[in-house]
């Protein structure tokens, strides 16, 4: 499938918070559509009503209150035209596996449908192609990239900020000799599934769910590489688009959480 020939969604979620599994949900929806060479693009927009609070933390982010979303449309309603919007084209999101987390839980049992797209992420794309970025958050990556952040956090606008980042990703794959979009997937570092990840963590979670055991572990944030140790009571292993995660009550913060398997250190039972 050639590049310059195929046709681009890039497309962005806002949510009521960070964690699909543990029943955040989709609060807005924002895409742009075009070819590379596109002066101009299509645009889907939609608040979307999650049928639960907006959580403070999310709102401090995209600034997107209960009162605006009370009157959007649920998410039963406003995925069939998204659906309909991005059908036949090759989907790029910006750190896709979030996005596409909570994509698949919208959907259901009809999660299938993404199995007939291409996925790109763009954020690996950057965190290859621009090392001088040093930081790889998307507004910061644009500033670095003299792309505008206007209006950032937003669904609609960090979709086409995420376009102008990645037309700049493809002109640089382009000028090695990248043609084919196939070609682009393989450029993109691969992240362990589930069962690429053979080590004892595994063995330890299963067990600790069967029997419904606690355990401790040590925890490094993806978002800052931060280290935290915590008691967890593992409840199930939820397979992303492309990273696991442990569903569980997370005993420091007396709630249950997702944290993705690969960035678990280390685990012992308690």
């Amino acid at each position: 499938m050639k590049i310059d020939k195929s046709v681009f969604t890039v497309f962005d979620v806002e949510t009521t918070g960070l964690y699909p599994y543990s029943g955040d949900r989709i609060c807005e929806i924002g895409a742009v559509k075009g070819t590379i060479g596109s002066r101009a693009v299509k645009k889907f927009h939609s608040l979307v009503n999650p049928k639960r609070a907006i959580s403070y933390g999310a709102f401090a982010v995209n600034g997107i209150t209960d009162d605006m979303v009370k009157n959007a449309p649920a998410i039963d309603e406003a995925l069939p035209s998204f659906v309909k919007f991005i059908e036949g084209t090759v989907l790029v999101a910006y750190n896709a596996g979030f996005d596409l987390g909570f994509l698949e839980c919208a959907l259901g049992q009809d999660r299938r449908v993404l199995n007939d797209y291409r996925i790109i992420d763009a954020l690996r794309l950057a965190r290859r192609l621009f090392p001088q970025a040093g930081r790889y958050s998307l507004g910061h990556v644009a500033e670095v990239l003299n792309i505008s952040s206007d209006g950032g956090h937003r669904a609609l606008s960090d979709a086409l900020m995420t376009w102008e980042v990645f037309k700049k990703e493809i002109d640089i794959l382009f000028s090695e000799g990248v043609k084919e979009v196939e070609e682009i997937t393989q450029v993109q570092a691969k992240r362990p599934h589930l069962e690429t990840v053979k080590d004892y963590k595994v063995k330890l979670i299963e067990d600790a769910i069967r029997e419904q055991r606690k355990l401790n572990i040590t925890y490094r944030s993806a978002w800052d590489n931060r280290i935290t140790r915590r008691t967890i009571t593992p409840k199930e292993i939820q397979k992303g688009y492309d990273r696991s995660y442990v569903v569980a009550h997370c005993h420091l913060r007396n709630g249950e959480r997702n944290f993705r398997l690969d960035c678990i250190v280390d685990a012992r039972v308690v």
